[in-house]
């Protein structure tokens, strides 16, 4: 028997995932990665932590109204979508540790 998550389920993995994409990416920026969504890497103009934040609350409010018109499978997808951001994004910690570490 398939279980899936409730409506307030499926939104706070969606958040949990928005900050699981802000302290990956910010982590990966300090190992000398760098951000490859062109449309983040614009806000991060203002200041990388800021443009991060400023990514995520249009993402946030995005979503609000998607919520706010019933469209959960709309956020299940885009947690999926997410998902599998973090994922590359601890993908690509891994290989910039080891990149990093000294031979």
């Amino acid at each position: 028997m398939r279980q899936s998550l409730g409506p307030i389920g499926v939104q706070i993995t969606f958040i949990l995932l928005q900050v699981a994409d802000v302290v990956t990416t910010l982590v990966a920026l300090s190992y000398g990665g760098y951000e490859q969504n062109p449309l983040v890497s614009r806000f991060m103009m203002l200041g990388t932590v800021h443009g991060l934040l400023w990514s995520k609350l249009v993402v946030l409010a995005i979503a609000a109204v998607i919520v706010r018109y019933r469209g959960f499978r709309v956020i299940r997808t885009a947690n999926i979508a997410f998902a599998v951001v973090v994922g590359w994004n601890i993908i690509m910690l891994i290989r910039l540790a080891i990149q990093s570490k000294p031979t």
